[in-house]
């Protein structure tokens, strides 16, 4: 009985003295660390982030004392991740955290790198924290106290890039096309490709796949059961915005699928680069131009393809000419309310890079335009390798030389001198100096004093550029002009290529307007008329006695014989026959007159003259009369 009693005193002996050290136990009086790893799934060949939570477990119990520093207060601390024997690379260093007081939970994040032959299974890595905390006496003490985490290396799929092909243009629309497989250990089902790209000048659009018609909205692609080692081809149509720099752009892929235990699971992200090349440009070059003040012309060049991809079906659009050439250079440059386009499109086709097809413009120059340089602004609407309808962003400037206003016609005068008192037709030979065909020409023609024309209008139905053709005018000069060069005045009318009526401007053609050419007026033949009829008379009543004094004088009987030249003959005939008919007959009587004195011989006369008194004094007279003739 009395060992039962001992034993019981032991045991309470025991407890009792137990207790303090099982409360020192429970409330530390120093910092206690805790470590944890909320996500700690990594897959081979992945970088990630490993996040820990870090919690100061000592109790507050032990900090009542106010004033001093509690002594479970952790001071200056800091934490390294170690990985040790893992699979795994620690990629970030040590790393400070803040003051940590009892039940302080901080979260810090570190970058870890998986190989790409790890095997599955669960692996350990440990925590350094290093740390200063005051004991009892108030003394301080630096210690390291290290803590293991676990990360899971899971056997799933894994996808990596196999090959990556770029079409993308800045300014334009272009295809991504990336290669993937599964390098994983599992087949993936239901998979999902999104794309992505960090830089702001790239932009993900509706992606595509050979495999697949199904599509998602945004840069997701469908792809589906994906088995391991297999290779997936995807496409994404990018936009590269026209801004941006001709260079590489980073595009980034990620892959939504289901393992084989029905568990959604995404990738890591895999980077590639997409090469992105020069906006496409266009060149107009070996430009000639036939543009003048007034009227149209014609703009020929060629078009050329700069790169740096092939387009098709291309059309060359011009300007409309609605805006307005401006000298300031902030407004921009346009064709000019002067500069009329008359097509404003011109199909070129497809085009190779470096190929280059010709074009030609009729343009119209409005008449109150100046001569000297233009420019037109042009673009080319095409179509890229996509299909994809586009345009340039930036205009070309279509340099343009614009000459002075020319006439229309080229006019030349056949018969450019006329007589004063004169009437006689005027031919003018007109000429197409336009580059375009021009329809019924209508001329007309204006005179003054002392001009004037009896017909005034010509009609032309056709002239082609360079062709010609005539028109003729009456035109009297009066009997009292001056002689000097007066100007003929016309103009024309006439319809264009487009059927406008065009009125010219009026057009001055010299006419030189001389004196008469030797030429007898009607009173000086009246004259001459009279003094021939009196001498005549004069002859026949004092016959006799002239022919007496005449005898023995050789030259003074050939006076007889002189006679006028044959074309004032004729028109001392006519205009005596004309005075006589005036006076009441007689004609018969001048003409033989004429006849008489200026083609008859001395026997004739004498042989009239003694048929006129009866024959008997010209047998008398008649072979001394024709005697003097032989001896003469």
């Amino acid at each position: 009985m009395r060992r039962n009693r001992i034993v019981a005193f032991v045991v309470v002996l025991l407890v009792v003295t137990s207790i303090p050290l099982i409360g020192s136990t429970a409330a530390s009086s120093s910092p206690s660390f805790d470590v944890y790893t909320p996500e700690n799934i990594v897959e081979p060949g992945e970088e990630t982030n490993l996040e820990l939570e870090i919690r100061n477990g000592a109790s507050t119990e032990e900090d009542d004392d106010i004033g001093d520093t509690p002594m479970t207060e952790a001071r200056d601390v800091t934490v390294e991740l170690v990985a040790e024997d893992a699979p795994v690379e620690v990629k970030t260093g040590e790393t400070p955290l803040p003051r940590m007081p009892a039940q302080r939970l901080a979260s810090e994040s570190f970058t870890i790198a998986v190989d790409e032959n790890a095997a599955a299974g669960t692996y350990e890595l440990e925590a350094e924290i290093e740390y200063t905390y005051t004991r009892q006496g108030g003394h301080e003490h630096t210690t390291t106290t290290t803590e293991t985490v676990e990360v899971v290396v899971e056997e799933r799929a894994r996808f990596d890039a196999v090959d990556v092909q770029s079409d993308l243009v800045v300014g334009d629309r272009g295809l991504v096309t990336l290669e993937l497989n599964n390098t994983g250990v599992e087949n993936a089902s239901d998979a999902v490709v999104q794309f992505d790209s960090p830089d702001p000048n790239v932009q993900s659009i509706t992606p595509t796949t050979d495999e697949s018609e199904l599509r998602t909205a945004g840069s997701e692609e469908y792809v589906g059961d994906w088995s391991v080692n297999e290779t997936a081809t995807v496409q994404a149509a990018m936009d590269v915005d026209p801004d941006a720099v001709a260079r590489t752009y980073p595009v980034s892929v990620t892959v939504d699928f289901r393992d084989s235990d029905g568990v959604d699971r995404t990738s890591r992200e895999v980077r590639v680069g997409a090469k992105t090349a020069p906006e496409q440009r266009f060149a107009v070059e070996t430009l000639e131009t036939d543009l003048y003040v007034g009227e149209d012309g014609t703009i020929e060049g060629t078009v050329l393809n700069d790169g740096p991809k092939p387009v098709e079906s291309a059309v060359l659009v011009v300007d409309d000419g609605e805006d307005s050439i401006v000298p300031n250079l902030e407004d921009g440059l346009g064709s000019g309310s002067n500069v009329y386009p008359r097509e404003t499109q011109y199909a070129i086709g497809d085009l190779k890079p470096g190929e280059s097809v010709p074009f030609e413009f009729r343009v119209g120059i409005g008449g109150e335009a100046e001569p000297g340089p233009r420019v037109m602004e042009a673009d080319v609407r095409y179509r890229n390798v996509h299909d994809d309808i586009r345009m340039t962003h930036e205009p070309i400037d279509v340099p343009l030389e614009v000459a002075p206003e020319r006439d229309e016609f080229d006019i030349e005068i056949d018969n450019g001198t006329q007589e004063v008192g004169e009437t006689q037709p005027v031919t003018l030979q007109v000429t197409n100096a336009k580059a375009e065909t021009v329809t019924d020409v209508e001329a007309k023609l204006y005179t003054n004093d002392p001009l004037d024309n009896l017909d005034d209008e010509g009609f032309i139905p056709t002239l082609e550029p360079g062709e010609s053709a005539t028109v003729t005018f009456e035109v009297e000069v009066d009997d009292d002009a001056t002689p000097q060069t007066y100007p003929l005045r016309m103009d024309f009318r006439y319809d264009d290529e487009r059927s406008n009526s065009q009125l010219t401007d009026t057009y001055r053609i010299p006419l030189e307007v001389q004196e008469p050419e030797s030429r007898l007026s009607a009173l000086s033949v009246l004259l001459v008329l009279g003094f021939v009829v009196g001498a005549t008379g004069v002859y026949w009543r004092f016959q006799e006695p002239i022919d007496e004094k005449l005898e023995g004088v050789p030259v003074l009987e050939q006076v007889t014989d002189l006679s006028l030249p044959a074309s004032i003959q004729q028109e001392l005939e006519s205009d005596a026959e004309e005075s006589v008919d005036a006076d009441g007959g007689g004609s018969g009587d001048v003409g033989r007159v004429s006849g008489s004195h200026f083609g008859s011989t001395g026997d004739e006369s004498n042989a009239d003259q003694g048929a006129a008194d009866g024959g008997g004094a010209d047998d008398d007279h008649s072979p001394s009369t024709t005697e003097s003739d032989a001896e003469n």
